[in-house]
């Protein structure tokens, strides 16, 4: 007697087989990938998570006809025999992430920054359920590097940063350049917690090491554009030299970890070597560009770095295997479904507007420092009378506009 009935196992035959189509699309690059596949996956995926207490998942698994064996492409292609239909599930779902990062993309290359960044939100999820459902296997002894619980965690972890950097991007291409600082500086602090997440091979760690100073580099030097373009008096001038020789600092030492990874890191592919060179070439552009004496690293220690934002949520699970024994060690209700619920349903109903209350409060930050220094201006007697009244009302104006604003976007149903 089989454990699903004869049509529960066609449909899982089907879903099974349309995974393996997706996963050679994601070889060819010329093709695209159609975003309801991936609901197949989801349903194959739910469908085989249900508690097979003692049954004899060897068994299950050949009755359903499914591929016994998983090609592990970080051990050289070494097959594995899948003997556990939790491995077989955080398998399903690592096929699901990776089609999330693909279709990202596919946006980032459109310029369509709001969808790449929800894919690659998508993305992280999937990959962190994934890693759920391999420490969930306990009849898969042999569980390999790329679908190990460990792993899923760091590519969930890369792809919430990559989702991270796709909004700096986003947010410095459209001019919003105070809070692009903001959100390069969080960019950076999350390379930085993945570097201190656990003891990576040399040349990843190097990466991060001069990934996390180069975006903190970027945010200092945005902070200080932004300051020179919203200021109307030269009050900031020496602020703004120090935060542009800190980003000064950050990018010598990101060129620094760089050169030293291509003269010292032995096992650098040819394509690595490309990407860290055109890096190279990114930055020492920037260097000339600043063209500022370096300080030393006493007094780059007492300017203040950029406040970082992290506007991407943390990796949410949007399910958990149903195996008894992992149940007895994560409760469902630690994982936060009501809120990934909430998450899916703005998403569903509107675009998600990351920045939006975030720039209108940057803005109101930046007029209240404009009206501030025209005060100071009036009290020494640096402005005449007419131009203060003018330009106090034009801004009172505006500041009251962005509040209101403000109000709309807190309360969207008044």
């Amino acid at each position: 007697m089989s454990f699903f009935t004869e049509e529960l196992m066609q449909r899982i035959r089907y879903l099974h087989y349309k995974i393996k189509k997706i996963e050679e699309t994601l070889d060819k690059e010329e093709e695209s990938l159609n975003l309801d596949d991936l609901n197949l996956v989801l349903e194959y995926t739910k469908t085989l998570n249900i508690n097979y207490q003692n049954e004899d998942q060897v068994k299950i698994l050949k009755d359903l006809d499914l591929t016994p064996i998983f090609i592990e492409p970080l051990e050289n292609n070494r097959e594995i025999q899948i003997k556990d239909l939790m491995f077989e599930c955080s398998r399903a779902l690592w096929v699901m992430a990776r089609s999330y990062s693909k279709i990202s993309e596919k946006f980032e290359d459109e310029e369509d920054w709001e969808d790449a960044i929800i894919a690659m939100v998508e993305c992280s999820k999937v990959f962190k359920t994934g890693a759920y459902f391999s420490a969930a296997s306990i009849n898969q002894h042999d569980i390999g590097i790329t679908l190990s619980s460990e792993n899923l965690e760091l590519n969930s972890e890369e792809a919430r940063i990559l989702a991270q950097g796709i909004a700096a991007l986003k947010e410095e291409n459209s001019n919003n350049i105070y809070f692009a600082s903001k959100l390069y500086a969080g960019l950076s602090s999350l390379s930085k917690r993945l570097f201190y997440l656990k003891k990576h091979e040399e040349k990843r760690k190097q990466q991060l090491r001069a990934q996390f100073h180069f975006d903190m580099g970027k945010a200092c030097q945005l902070k200080a554009q932004a300051s020179l373009e919203s200021s109307i008096t030269n009050i900031n001038r020496d602020k703004v030299v120090k935060l542009q020789q800190k980003a000064n600092f950050y990018y010598l030492k990101s060129e620094e970890i760089w050169n030293e990874m291509l003269s010292s890191v032995p096992d650098i592919s040819s394509e690595e070597r490309v990407n860290i060179e055109l890096n190279l070439s990114v930055v020492k552009d920037i260097i000339k560009e600043i063209k500022l004496e370096p300080l030393g690293y006493d007094e780059i220690k007492r300017i203040q770095d950029p406040e970082p934002i992290i506007i991407i949520p943390e990796n949410l699970a949007p399910f958990v295997p149903k195996s008894t024994i992992y149940l007895t060690k994560f409760v469902p209700k630690d994982l936060n479904i009501k809120r990934f619920k909430s998450f899916q349903k703005k998403k569903i109903e509107q675009k998600i507007p990351y920045s939006k209350r975030e720039r209108l409060i940057d803005k109101k930050a930046g007029i209240v420092r404009t009206i501030n220094e025209l005060k100071v201006l009036n009290e020494n007697k640096e402005i005449e009378v007419e131009k203060f009244a003018e330009l106090m009302e034009k801004y009172s104006t505006k500041l009251k506009m962005i509040e209101t604003a403000i109000g709309k976007v807190a309360n969207p149903t008044k």
